[in-house]
Order: C-alpha cells, then sequence, then structure tokens
C-alpha cells in the first residue's frame, strides 16, 4: 500500500476499522503509527506500527527494513480534516498525499 491508497481511509475514517481488520492492527494500542518504508515518498510502501513497538522514534528497522515515520494515524486524519483543510475540498487523493508528504517534510 502507498500513501495515495491509504488517503481513501484516512478521509473516511469510518473505513479505518476495515483496515485495521485487513492488516489485523491491535486498535487496543496508545497510538498506531504511519511509517514510510526507506524514505518519505510517494512511491514508499506503508506500513503500520504501534507505538508501544518504536517507541514513536522517527526511523524504526524492523526485519532489517528501514522505516520512516510519516504520522500517528489520528494526527494525519486531524491534518486533513482541520488543520490542512483538505476534507470536502475537491482535492484528488494525490493531491492530499502530497499535501500530507509535504508537511511532514517542512517539519522535520
Amino acid at each position: 500500500m502507498k500513501l495515495i491508497d491509504l488517503i481513501e481511509y484516512l478521509i473516511e475514517p469510518g473505513k479505518m476499522e476495515n483496515l485495521y481488520q485487513q492488516r489485523k492492527l491491535n486498535t487496543e494500542s496508545e497510538a498506531l503509527l504511519i511509517y514510510m518504508q526507506n524514505e518519505l515518498s510517494l512511491e514508499s510502501n506503508i506500513a503500520f506500527f504501534k507505538i508501544e513497538e518504536t517507541e514513536d522514534d522517527l526511523k524504526f528497522v524492523k526485519n532489517g527494513l528501514q522505516y520512516v515515520q510519516l504520522f500517528p494515524i489520528d494526527y494525519a486524519i486531524e491534518l486533513i480534516e482541520s488543520d490542512l483543510d483538505l476534507k470536502n475540498k475537491g482535492y484528488t487523493n494525490l493531491e492530499i498525499a502530497k499535501r500530507l508528504l509535504e508537511y511532514r517534510l517542512k517539519d522535520s
């Protein structure tokens, strides 16, 4: 899954339950974090980790693969809905993905 594929779930949080079930994600975690494999890029594969597993580190290695944190899932939803005001404004999923990535890159 790439960031552009994740956007549909982030803009419709009701769909997140489906994603949690598909990916067998533990929603009992204090926070679920979105990580990108190797680098912050639209082409990077997305992975999800519990904050307890990564200790909220920006860079995390698991099974020899490096991951870079994008955002916690809840924060990404909040950014789309409020801070960046991207929801229901006619933006494409690609445009939203680019804005999130741009925001994260400027934040680092």
